[in-house]
């Protein structure tokens, strides 16, 4: 088992990591013992992802015209059972490094329908959970991380991964994560899904 994590936020060890970190805890804590497991886990913060510039030189040629780090990402996005993608929730979305990421499946996209030529294997079985918190209290707006959910439905799409659902923390203005029982423990509820999941596959 392959699990990948994709850190979204431009600020390392804060709270949507966290999330991360225990979700990836409660896969090792329940996935079988004689399942190999290996984690990787990318930090946009170390990361040189240009934006997508809508050339169109992916619907002619296979690939993408940037060779910078999203040919690691394209790569382990194709070898992962399991994708972690973590952002804090900026002006209704994602973080600007998340959604350059997210762009730049344009050329996955491209290569299985325009091509017929797919950059990943369509077969394979990969299980997705979005993360993401917010400043703001879900109870003061319960439609807070509406913004994020069409953009991580196809984001999934495209890479072939079955999007299993959200773990969405507000109100970390106020209360960190790590401060927040509910919050860890719905992370480590996750991590049992997955894994449970990721077996019965």
């Amino acid at each position: 088992m392959k699990v990948l994590a994709v850190l979204g936020s431009p600020i390392r060890k804060r709270n949507s990591e966290t999330l991360v970190n225990k979700v990836i805890e409660s896969v090792k804590d329940h996935v079988s013992k004689d399942v190999s497991l290996e984690v990787d886990v990318v930090s946009v913060q170390s990361l040189k992802v240009s934006p997508c510039v809508a050339c169109d030189r992916c619907t002619r040629i296979k690939g993408c015209v940037f060779q910078d780090d999203m040919i690691y990402l394209y790569k382990a996005f194709n070898e992962s059972d399991i994708i972690l993608f973590a952002s804090p929730l900026y002006f209704n979305s994602v973080s600007a490094q998340a959604k350059a990421i997210i762009d730049r499946c344009q050329a996955i996209f491209s290569s299985k329908y325009v091509l017929k030529d797919p950059m990943i294997d369509r077969d394979r079985k990969r299980l997705g959970l979005f993360i993401s918190t917010a400043g703001v209290d879900m109870n003061d707006d319960p439609e807070l991380f509406k913004g994020t959910l069409p953009v991580m439905d196809l984001f999934f799409r495209s890479i072939n991964t079955e999007y299993l659902g959200n773990l969405f923390v507000g109100n970390v203005d106020r209360v960190k994560v790590m401060d927040n029982p509910e919050a860890l423990d719905s992370a480590k509820e996750w991590g049992l899904v997955l894994a449970e999941k990721f077996e019965a596959e």
